[in-house]
């Protein structure tokens, strides 16, 4: 772990979900049928200290493993320990070619070749005349400066106009902040990389921003989320990253699936997405270990960290993959983390992190540029909603914005019904408007209005009181030709729509990271294809009146009536009883006769009526024992009607209070 990036309140975070991914392990027997735990190491972003922790704890008989380490020069440090004593490692380093000689070093970043290609794009798309400034003796810096070096010699009209380094643990005063500002003028530098950790990159960017300098900057070292939330937005200005987790402003759905599990550790924050992000990959490094620790020979005798590497190399190529809480897992050959480098972009006039137009991706071994669809979702109407078929009704607008034309064939919505003639999607797609806009890039822009009948999987256990997701889905008609989306900022999305017998609760666009895989069978390889797929979701929560009205209140209205018989004297024994079995009776009438849906297993809605014939039951067993005991005036009779008068109605209205709150 390094404190220097992560505050406080994200290292809870990030602790709470490796504790529950251990938890799930753990119960799923360990490795071995041994206890998986997990020790926090805190390098305090120095590669001495670093160096020092991994040589305190290597010689530990029961480690097996270390993650974390997000640096290339720090995972340098303690690769002179950890590569010749062949301790798994999976770390968080670009620079794969560093490690090279050690197979059992691993990396959850892209590979330096991929950034490197990315970065090279983006100086190509028109910037000459770039300045650098770094972090002091930083491999990823130097790495990133020797880049800019290379495209100068292939490129005349390019140079790198200013070069200079900070020590990392360099005290800035305003004399240094100058300097950078006038050497930036003088050279009239069209384009800045600022490689340091964030704090640093922040600092820098607003004396810069002061001085009236107004050039995209590069965040390399510094997670620009993080930069962009701790800076005003008058200051940020257009800053640039590479390497993003994910589309910015968008929920990982892989990672969705998981967070019920830990909702009440985590409160929502400006840096949740970074706490999830960061987490996930670190629960899924450990998973990832112990998968291949409990693969393959699990005799005892067998070395545990050998079985480690040398199930991890399965995972090289997309032979094997893991299914991770963040994205689906396998390794380069470089044994870098297969995926794609993403360019992030924050405008100069917003403060709201997005994709940049312009997208890389390998497609086919070569690296292709993706079109970006800038989307906007307008609800009109969300009704017809059947919880046993599993669809709902929507109608909605929707507009795309992209550098690039479009057609709606590009365009495959996975979760909308299908006729069962012709197979074809029961929608209806109208262009409202289609117009290019002429800005300082040519954009075109596409209105449709879409109106038709989707599929959901309703989870019904705690039917009435449930909160149901219901999704528009869509993803590339073709993974030969993908497309990015980038949905607009949360605070523009429409809140307001048509919608029966339910009630608004939250809604959110997710991404999900698939990994096609097929074998060449002539040729006996095996190939991956990442695929796409995208979704507005809106979170609905059933309306209670309905079943408020005509389930709840009769059944508390049986009770009641129940509750009174009880007060008949014994000797009107037959009127007694003659209540309680028809106010049993009429309650297993009243649950035939009232909605419910047909599940295998039972819902809140038939854990009340359960409750209703149990207390019922209970009023006619103890008025037969009263009964029975009439004459006799035993506990047993005084311990019935003690139940009957007093027990009874105080948990009725306890579990009804449960209920309604």
């Amino acid at each position: 772990m390094n404190n220097i990036e992560l505050s406080p309140s994200d290292m809870e975070v990030v602790k709470s979900i490796i504790s529950k991914r251990l938890e799930q392990i753990n119960q799923q027997g360990g490795i071995n049928g041994k206890e998986l735990r997990v020790t926090y190491l805190d390098d305090q972003g120095s590669p001495e200290t670093a160096q020092q922790v991994v040589r305190e704890t290597m010689n530990d008989k029961h480690l097996i493993g270390y993650i974390g380490c997000w640096s290339s020069t720090r995972s340098k440090a303690v690769s002179t320990l950890i590569g010749p004593a062949r301790i798994p490692f999976i770390g968080g380093y670009a620079l794969t070619n560093l490690f090279e000689q050690y197979p059992n070093m691993y990396t959850a970043e892209q590979g330096i070749r991929n950034v490197a290609a990315n970065f090279e794009k983006l100086l190509l798309s028109g910037y000459l005349r770039p300045s650098f400034v770094g972090k002091k003796d930083d491999l990823y810096s130097i790495a990133i400066l020797e880049k800019m070096y290379e495209l100068e010699r292939k490129n005349p009209s390019f140079r790198v106009v200013h070069e200079k380094w900070f020590p990392g643990e360099h005290t800035y005063i305003q004399a240094d902040f100058d300097s950078l500002n006038k050497v930036l003028k003088a050279e009239k530098s069209d384009f800045l990389v600022l490689s340091f950790e964030s704090l640093t990159t922040s600092a820098l960017i607003k004396e810069i921003r002061k001085a009236g300098i107004d050039v995209p900057v590069f965040t390399a070292l510094g997670d620009l989320g993080f930069v962009a939330s701790i800076i005003d937005k008058r200051l940020a200005g257009e800053l640039y990253d590479l390497n993003v987790v994910g589309i910015p402003g968008t929920f990982n759905l892989r990672l969705q699936e998981q967070i019920p599990a830990f909702r009440r550790e985590i409160r929502h924050s400006e840096t949740l997405e970074l706490q999830l992000s960061f987490g996930a990959r670190l629960a899924d490094s450990i998973g990832i270990i112990a998968e291949a620790a409990k693969s393959g020979n699990a005799d005892p005798a067998d070395n545990i960290r050998e079985r480690i590497n040398r199930n991890m190399m399965r995972y090289i190529g997309g032979s094997r993959i893991y299914r991770g809480w963040f994205n689906d897992w396998y390794f380069t050959p470089e044994r870098a983390i297969a995926g794609d480098v993403l360019l992030a972009w924050k405008p100069s006039t917003s403060r709201q992190l997005i994709l940049a137009p312009k997208q890389y991706m390998p497609i086919n071994d070569t690296l292709r540029q993706v079109p970006v669809l800038y989307t906007h979702m307008d609800m009109v109407q969300l009704n017809r909603v059947s919880d046993t078929e599993g669809s709902f009704y929507a109608s909605f607008y929707l507009e795309i914005t992209s550098s690039n034309p479009f057609s709606m064939q590009q365009l495959d919505f996975t979760n909308a019904a299908r006729s069962e003639t012709s197979h074809e999607y029961l929608l209806d797609i109208k262009k409202i408007r289609e117009r290019r806009q002429l800005h300082d890039m040519h954009l075109y822009n596409y209105m449709y209005k879409i109106s038709g009948k989707f599929l959901f999987e309703p989870d019904l256990r705690n039917y009435p009181f449930d909160r149901q997701r219901f999704s528009i889905s869509f993803q590339p008609s073709s993974a030969l030709y993908p497309f990015l989306v980038q949905p607009s900022p949360p605070e523009t999305r429409d809140t307001v729509f048509q919608v029966r017998g339910w009630e608004y609760s939250s809604h959110y666009v997710g991404f999900d990271h698939d990994i096609i895989s097929f074998v060449n069978t002539f040729r006996q390889t095996q190939q991956t294809v990442p695929f796409y797929k995208f979704s507005y979701t809106f979170v609905l929560e059933r309306a209670r009146i309905d079943f408020f009205l005509k389930v709840l209140t009769p059944l508390l209205v049986i009770l009641t009536i129940t509750y009174f018989s009880v007060y008949i004297p014994l000797y009107r024994f037959e009127t007694l009883e003659a209540i309680q079995v028809t106010s049993l009776l009429a309650s297993i009438a009243l649950y035939f006769s009232a909605y419910k849906p047909q599940m295998e297993y039972a819902t809140i809605s038939d854990k009340i009526f359960i409750f209703t014939y149990i207390m019922i039951t209970s009023l006619i067993g103890t008025s037969i024992l009263q009964f029975v005991k009439r004459k006799k005036h035993n506990t047993e009779s005084h311990l019935a009607k003690a139940y009957q008068r007093y027990v009874f109605p105080i948990i009725v209205l306890t579990f009804t209070l449960l209920i309604v709150w």
